[in-house]
């Protein structure tokens, strides 16, 4: 939507009432200018585009008449529907009403950045003073986390990731209860709610070294690895001895081509190429075979041991005369 629909709009929300005429005709206004960008618009479906406008003429009025919590959503589903920097100020407008300092200051900064791409300066000074008048009440939470090291550790606020470059730094949250998760394999998970205060207040949560999940470890946590390796190992064992069937299918008919070249074992030099090809495949595929059954055969005993035994465990499988040779560590 094109930012000069909101024109004189950009002013601090008021706390004494005003006359409904002068505030019904400048809604009238606000919600034509909207009406005709959106218009314009060609992102979003038609139906899209009126929801939008009827949204924002409802969170509007809601507004009016000191339902500020209320107008909010609207002004978020209208902002769904339709990107538009008009609702996008009217929401940030909204949630500055109903406390939720970070979400406009964030609001107001992208408006200021949209308006600032199309060259209009004197919008983009108005939306930075709103962000400058909001920030000083912008309240923060630091997620502090020990042993950050641990591994696969995953800590979440609000069901949202907080990636490791936050750990530590106070962010902008709205005021409220904040729910923080820290969880990790083999680990019991850690939740714990914060409230967080308004008028620029920091807060900080210690995520604590998590305990270890005794339950993770008696029903396999240690066992989980190894039962991986024994699924990779039997079914590395079974490609092998469909290779060596294949390989013994691929001998057996090397070795027919040369019967025309050999009476019995007495075979011309024909023949000999041909049958010292075939014995060759099937020298091989002898291997192969037995490489594969040993994989399997190993791939059972580690899963048919992952649970009763903690130790680390170990396979190897090299080729030996007339098959394979399993050597392994449970």
């Amino acid at each position: 939507m094109s930012s000069d629909t909101f024109a004189g709009t950009m002013t601090p929300p008021q706390t004494s009432s005003r006359p409904k005429r002068g505030r019904a005709a400048r809604l009238c206004a606000i919600g034509a200018g909207l009406a005709a960008a959106i218009a314009a618009g060609r992102a979003a479906r038609a139906e899209d585009k009126a929801g939008a406008v009827a949204l924002f003429r409802e969170a509007g009025a809601l507004v009016d008449a000191g339902q500020a919590s209320r107008a909010c959503p609207k002004y978020e589903e209208s902002l769904r529907l339709y990107d538009s920097v008009n609702t996008r100020y009217f929401l940030a407008d909204c949630y500055e009403r109903i406390g939720k300092m970070a979400s406009a200051w964030a609001h107001f900064l992208e408006v200021a950045a949209r308006v600032h791409a199309s060259g209009d300066r004197e919008k983009e000074a108005k939306a930075r003073e709103r962000a400058a008048a909001v920030q000083p009440k912008v309240s923060r939470l630091s997620v502090v986390v020990e042993a950050a090291s641990t591994p696969g550790l995953e800590v979440k606020r609000d069901g949202a990731p907080v990636g490791p470059g936050q750990w530590g730094v106070p962010m902008p949250v709205d005021a409220g209860t904040h729910v923080i998760q820290a969880s990790a394999p083999g680990k019991r998970a850690w939740t714990a709610q914060v409230d967080v205060k308004p008028g620029g207040v920091t807060s900080t949560v210690v995520v604590r070294a998590l305990e270890d999940d005794p339950a993770w470890r008696d029903a396999g946590g240690a066992g989980d690895g190894r039962r991986t390796i024994a699924l990779v190992t039997a079914g590395a064992g079974g490609v092998a001895v469909g290779v060596g069937a294949a390989l013994g299918f691929a001998a057996k008919s090397r070795f027919d081509e040369s019967r025309p070249f050999c009476n019995g074992d007495r075979c011309d030099r024909r023949g000999m190429d041909i049958r010292g090809g075939a014995v060759a495949r099937a020298n091989v595929a002898t291997v192969v075979s037995g490489l594969g059954l040993a994989a399997i055969a190993g791939g059972g005993v580690l899963w048919l041991t992952a649970k009763s035994s903690t130790q680390g465990a170990s396979l190897a499988i090299s080729p030996a005369a007339g098959g394979a040779l399993v050597q392994g560590r449970f």
